[in-house]
């Protein structure tokens, strides 16, 4: 349906680490290109090749990108901490670029997923993100005020926080305590449509992997390691973009580097099983489309163990630490876990946020 609203400028600006800020971004995309809005994507890496398939027809920038890099030896938040300069580095960066795509293309909103950099005085900003209250591991709980300090420091510099939940009943628990943030929850944000549960079913097993290196590397060998052990029909998705979209087979299953949505949806819709990452864009797609999964939460990403511990607790999913991979007894748990079937998608809360914003 067409909105009557004056037709506005629109930047989106996903992170790039990873795949899941850009996918998530895709169903705001869309409301916008219903209410006619002229609608710009400013980001970098994987991000940018995912969101320029999905959108040719948008204009695009290119934004200076995070380079994160992980190591197998050093702990996942210890490599971040002494990441941390760059990363002020490319948020002073990201910041200058766009204030100038804000004046030079007369932009009227601003719709960050997680980049502190991107906001203007000049118009309305938003922050999407899923993580208001960051929780550090145990070793490392006396700088989770500090870290929080500067999280909800740099979030108050937008007009508004999105965070993709529901305001009852949250996946997201702990991750979401809204604190004096000017926060609205928007519902879960899936590239997908909410579909019916289908007898059909062509795959047995979808393995679904993404992030950055090395960490998807190492569960893309792991289970490869350990693929005789699925029966019937499976498919890897590797979460590369770079190596196209052809389905090739490998021995005894078949692999591709990368699905565009509307592919991996259907992908999805006739499998029994999915194999992946507990990152949150994951778990909102196979909630959309009320799915049976396994999760593998990255390695110290604190965010992805917590929201494997709510959906373990909630008797949703099963889930095992990465360094107990053991796809056997896995795949005897995974029976006593219900899968994504008791959410009520049914949500205006993502529609009203961008009419409000949009006025």
């Amino acid at each position: 349906m067409e909105h009557d609203q004056k037709s506005k400028r629109v930047l989106v600006t996903p992170l790039d680490w990873g795949l899941g800020h850009a996918t998530r971004c895709i169903p705001i995309i869309h409301e916008l290109l219903k209410r006619n809005c002229e609608v710009s994507i400013a980001t970098s890496g994987d991000a940018l090749l995912l969101l320029k398939a999905e959108f040719p027809e948008l204009q695009f920038f290119e934004l200076p990108s995070y380079q994160v890099t992980y190591s197998r030896s050093i702990p996942f938040v210890t490599n971040i901490f002494l990441q941390l300069p760059k990363f002020l580095g490319v948020i002073s960066k990201e910041h200058e670029c766009v204030r100038k795509i804000v004046i030079e293309h007369k932009v009227d909103l601003v719709i960050s997923d997680n980049r502190f950099g991107c906001w203007s005085k000049l118009v309305p900003s938003v922050m999407i993100s899923h993580q208001t209250n960051i929780l550090m591991p145990f070793h490392l709980k006396w700088l989770q005020p500090v870290i929080n300090f500067f999280n909800r420091s740099q979030i108050k510099k937008f007009t508004e926080c999105w965070i993709p939940d529901f305001p009852d009943d949250r996946i997201t628990g702990e991750l979401t305590k809204t604190y004096d943030l000017n926060a609205k929850f928007i519902g879960m944000l899936s590239r997908f449509r909410e579909s019916e549960p289908t007898s059909i079913i062509k795959y047995d097993y979808v393995i679904l992997l993404s992030g950055p290196e090395p960490q998807r590397t190492i569960l893309e060998n792991l289970m490869r390691d350990s693929m005789n052990l699925l029966s019937g029909r499976k498919i890897m998705v590797k979460g590369q973009p770079d190596l196209g979209q052809e389905i090739i087979q490998s021995e005894g299953f078949e692999e591709v580097g990368y699905l565009q949505s509307e592919q991996l949806r259907h992908l999805l819709e006739s499998s029994a099983v999915i194999i992946s990452r507990s990152g949150y864009s994951t778990v909102m797609d196979l909630t959309m489309l009320h799915k049976k999964a396994f999760f593998i939460p990255t390695p110290g990403q604190t965010e992805q163990e917590q929201l494997a511990i709510e959906l373990k607790k909630m008797e949703i999913a099963y889930y095992q630490n990465q360094k107990d991979f053991d796809l056997t007894a896995a795949l005897q748990e995974m029976k006593n876990y219900s899968g994504f079937r008791n959410f009520d998608q049914s949500s205006d809360l993502l529609r009203k946020a961008i009419d409000d914003i949009l006025i």
